[in-house]
């Protein structure tokens, strides 16, 4: 039974090899935690283009802020561009990893900007880099759920969890 299991998944795997359909758009919504303070929360949107099966390109807005008894931290903006390439594939969960852009409007980076890896401050706002690891599990044609890692260059204040799906207006 076992031999039967492992070659139908097998076969299935290499039916489908894919993300995303090429030249897909997928529009996203997403939950976050942050890593940095256990009051620190947030919400977000993402926009996602494949030009192929292989890569997805992203565009995120991501507003977190702080719930609970803490008025010292007050929420920031944050804003990232990456490309995201497929790791593993075994279908309908795709395992990916990607790099890009991150930048954020957070007033409490200028107290930690000494422990940040790769950023800057210009004026209000910080620039680093990310490293994304998502795993996206297709639910029917049109609708992706998944779960990120991102570990960010600003500092292991700004890392976070999310989890979210997306959804591809223009399947069929």
């Amino acid at each position: 039974m076992k031999r039967v299991l492992f070659i139908i998944l097998l076969f299935a795997s290499f039916l489908s090899n894919a993300q995303y359909e090429p030249s897909a758009i997928n529009y996203g919504l997403v939950a976050i935690k942050s890593f940095g303070s256990v009051e620190e929360v947030g919400l977000g949107a993402r926009l996602e283009y494949a030009p192929n099966c292989y890569t997805t390109y992203m565009g995120e807005y991501n507003r977190l802020f702080s719930i609970g008894a803490s008025d010292e931290v007050e929420g920031y903006n944050e804003l990232a561009i990456g490309v995201n390439l497929i790791l593993f594939n075994w279908y309908p969960t795709t395992i990916t990893a990607g790099f890009g852009y991150i930048g954020n409007d957070s007033s409490v980076f200028e107290e930690i900007e000494d422990d940040a890896l790769i950023a800057f401050r210009s004026g209000d706002f910080n620039h680093g880099a990310q490293i994304k690891l998502r795993a996206l599990h297709q639910i029917s044609i049109p609708i992706h759920i998944f779960a990120e890692l991102n570990i960010k260059s600003l500092g292991r204040r700004y890392d976070t969890f999310l989890i979210g799906f997306s959804y591809d207006f223009d399947a069929r």
